[in-house]
């Protein structure tokens, strides 16, 4: 397996997925987006992989998608503006990568650390269980421009109430406050951070593997009957299809330094 931006290995049953554009702050960018889905089906149709960790070399786990092109950004190749059509196209493929990760058959643990902003954020929701580093810092800052997230799962995961203060202030919060709000399920000291999120993976490794498989797919069935899912999804990345429709350079309603200045120096919410 030749891959240009993640690490891929396996040890003691646990594939550990490790994004590697550090200098990037591992931003989700073409080459790392295609390197992701190829180490996540390697997982999946790995036999001896029986839990998979999603992290991030470097000083971040995800600082979103990369705005100097992604296929969340760039307009698609052979067109010089969005229409109806290739943005609808081009978030059925989105959506289809964040559900491929929330359906893998086998149990994901995202270990958070640094920035987990916005696309960063929406991996992180897509796992299964998410364990931060205290001070590692989240949020969607991208939605100070306006316009609908194609993540549904904010509301899922919170509730319709605090989705809203998050998604109308962008404000970003700390991994503890992260935690007391539910959108991850433990922070942890940094440098505790990878002790406690192999721990957690050896624990679910021990589960046969077959018995982890129909567990997991009894609760996400549920979840898919209980909140449905699928219906959220599609909703959800129609309406930021139709937001780019009429803007002919870039996807994003934002510019690069107005996303840098909303995390360049500022504190987050503990």
């Amino acid at each position: 397996m030749n891959l240009e931006t993640v690490i891929y290995e396996v040890k003691e049953n646990i594939a550990s997925i490790t994004m590697n554009r550090p200098d990037k702050r591992n931003a989700l960018n073409h080459a790392l987006l295609r390197d992701l889905d190829t180490a996540f089906d390697q997982a999946e149709n790995d036999p001896e992989v029986k839990v998979v960790i999603l992290k991030g070399a470097g000083k971040a786990f995800c600082s979103g998608y990369d705005l100097t092109g992604s296929p969340y950004i760039s307009i698609p190749e052979g067109y010089d503006r969005w229409t109806i059509g290739n943005a609808l196209k081009t978030l059925r493929g989105i959506s289809a990568r964040y559900l491929k990760i929330f359906n893998l058959s086998k149990p994901t643990i995202a270990q958070i650390h640094g920035y987990c902003l916005a696309a960063g954020c929406y991996l992180q929701m897509c796992c299964d269980v998410a364990i931060a580093a205290e001070d590692a810092i989240l949020g969607h800052p991208a939605t100070r421009g306006g316009g609908v997230t194609s993540m549904p799962l904010w509301v899922t995961i919170l509730g319709l109430r605090k989705a809203k203060e998050l998604l109308f202030t962008s404000r970003l919060i700390s991994g503890k406050e992260a935690e007391r709000i539910g959108l991850v399920n433990k922070a942890v000291p940094p440098d505790k951070l990878e002790e406690e999120v192999w721990k957690m993976a050896k624990e679910m490794a021990e589960v046969p593997a077959d018995g982890m498989m129909i567990l997991k797919e009894a609760l996400n069935i549920h979840a898919l009957m209980a909140w449905n899912l699928d219906a959220t999804f599609a909703y959800h990345r129609q309406l930021n299809a139709l937001g780019r429709l009429g803007r002919s350079e870039g996807a994003a309603p934002y510019t690069l330094d107005q996303l840098r200045s909303r995390t360049r120096g500022e504190k987050p919410e503990q």
